[in-house]
């Protein structure tokens, strides 16, 4: 459909409702929407046929709805008549499409009636604070009410790169921080909400009545306010709905009066409530962004890693894009998270490693957590550039071990590693690879009890496997890997990438209580793959590994 008949069908829809064309815009129209049975004048503009940039209505006459508070307004009176999601329109039925987004806007407004605007401001209220600044917040969400005392500070990395934070302590890995206030945080288990009329207060006057409507702070705290903002400190009011903050705006003749010392700062308090009403606030918009609430937001798991100490051994094309979700998950919270590879990064890695060119030449274990610390300066993560086996003693005083190597003779060894140990703090050993030259991907868990270890999925050293992820017989998957280019298999980074994700869902699940199956298979090449259901297997009697300990138990 071209631009022109496009416009042509939206024209004949719009004045078959008796909407005028007005202009400048080639689809801007005026006309009449029914809200409630009556009549309410609005302007629809409409800058793209295609829809990829919405349409946009605003009130005419903001008296012809008489209420108080009108939700879903933005700027410009423009009324907000699609959610978060959007509002799919289709640009091959042009006409239907506009007649869908008056719908929407016809119900939005009707929504502001019967004290619908009330819940629906409370529900979006951060969007009602109108703020001349935004916070990053470090600090965990808390769900009782508290006082939590915090710094706001700049924090500027060696990029130039600067934000606005708040924490409990000015410390974020890679950043420089500048102190900038104190704060105080009042964490609240009730919404806030406007006072009568009053969205946002603009002064100090004004954030006492607002205060004072809250339902979620004791009486008191108007006061305690004044005593907060009267320090130059930002008060913060952190609730379920929203989270704002606030800061006075200290006029001139006060503030050369405490810098000269004829003011003393015990006595700003009494002075700023004698000039409350003139006295100007600065509005602040704080958004979580702590390393928790980075991993909550998308992890419906009862429980998510952070709690586990966890050691990931390789950190190649597999284990640097696991190590990612690793802390996407939860890992560098609050338990340990050790990275161990002994290798650097050469060019021929970067092709299907989560780092890059900058990073050539440098160890992969000790590149890689800076990677993770600058994908959330949060994350605590330790990094060694040693041989795992050798290091076996610390790495099985973690709750977790994932082999993300892909090397048979590490992995066997690892296998034999945990077997053997008798350290009540390892509970799990977790293997991922990529089958076969890129045929597969697989990750097998091990928690050391009657059912497989790793060798027992090729318990023969020149037998087959037992579970194969690829077809034995392809010349293709036969051929052994090699360091040199001239016998290099090229596969693509998805390989890489399913063999972490195959080991993140079983780390989850197994963290969770509910294992579920110990072997997992992914095809990745459809002609050379092959594809397993996910089971726990029995173990081998020919496993040269567990049988002889199975036989002696």
């Amino acid at each position: 459909m071209t631009r022109h008949e496009a416009l042509w069908r939206i024209h004949e829809t719009l004045k078959g409702l008796s909407f005028r064309e007005v202009g400048p815009g080639a689809a801007d129209y005026e006309g009449t929407i029914k809200v409630h049975g009556k009549p309410v004048d609005i302007r629809l503009s409409i800058p793209d046929v295609r829809f990829g940039t919405k349409p946009q209505i605003t009130l005419l006459n903001r008296l012809q709805v008489p209420l108080e508070l009108l939700a879903h307004i933005e700027t410009d009176s423009g009324i907000c008549y699609a959610s978060g999601a959007g509002l799919p329109l289709d640009l091959y039925r042009p006409g239907e499409a506009i007649l869908r987004v008056l719908d929407e806007a016809k119900r939005t407004l009707e929504l502001s009636f019967k004290d619908g605007a009330r819940r629906e401001i409370i529900d979006e209220y951060q969007s009602y604070w109108y703020p001349q600044r935004y916070i990053n917040c470090f600090l965990p969400r808390k769900a009782t009410a508290q006082i939590v005392k915090a710094k706001m500070f700049r924090a500027t990395n060696g990029k130039g790169s600067t934000v606005r934070c708040l924490a409990e302590e000015p410390m974020l890995t890679g950043y420089h921080p500048t102190i900038l206030n104190s704060a105080e945080v009042w964490y609240t288990d009730k919404p806030i909400r406007p006072a009568g009329k009053l969205n946002a207060p603009s002064t100090l006057e004004e954030l006492k009545v607002w205060l004072n409507a809250q339902l979620g702070l004791s009486v008191d705290r108007s006061a305690r306010g004044f005593e907060v903002l009267a320090r130059c400190e930002a008060l913060f009011i952190a609730a379920p709905n929203a989270f704002v903050g606030v800061k006075i705006i200290l006029p001139s003749d006060l503030q050369a009066g405490v810098e000269r010392g004829s003011i003393r700062v015990k006595a700003l308090p009494g002075l700023l409530r004698t000039r409350a009403a003139a006295i100007q606030l600065e509005r602040l918009s704080a958004v979580w962004c702590s390393i928790e609430d980075v991993v909550d937001r998308n992890n419906n798991a009862v429980r998510n890693l952070r709690d586990l100490s966890i050691a990931l051994v390789g950190c190649g094309t597999i284990g640097s894009h696991l190590a990612r979700m690793l802390v996407q998950s939860g890992a560098g919270i609050a338990g340990r998270f050790s990275l161990y590879d002994n290798q650097r990064l050469s060019e021929g890695n970067i092709g299907r490693h989560l780092l890059g060119f900058a990073d050539i030449g440098k160890p992969k274990a000790s590149a890689l957590k800076a990677e993770l610390q600058r994908f959330h300066p949060q994350v605590k993560v330790a990094a060694y550039h040693e041989d795992a086996l050798n290091a076996w003693p610390h790495i099985a005083d973690h709750d977790l071990v994932i082999d993300a190597t892909g090397e048979w003779n590490i992995q066997s060894a690892l296998n034999e590693q945990f077997l053997e140990d008798d350290n009540p703090r390892i509970k799990a050993l977790l293997h991922t690879w990529v089958f076969m030259n890129g045929a597969g991907a697989q990750s097998f868990l091990n928690l050391r009890d009657e059912h497989a270890c790793f060798r027992c999925l090729k318990p023969e050293f020149d037998g087959p496997w037992r579970f194969p992820a690829g077809n034995e017989k392809d010349e293709l998957n036969l051929q052994p890997a090699s360091c040199g280019d001239g016998a290099f298999v090229p596969f693509g980074v998805d390989a890489s990438m399913m063999a972490a994700s195959l080991a993140l869902r079983a780390a989850m699940d197994w963290a969770n209580g509910h294992t579920g199956a110990r072997l997992r298979t992914v095809p990745v090449d459809y002609e050379r793959g092959r594809y397993h259901r996910p089971i726990t297997p029995d173990p081998s009697p020919r496993c040269p590994a567990c049988a002889p300990r199975r036989v002696r138990k």
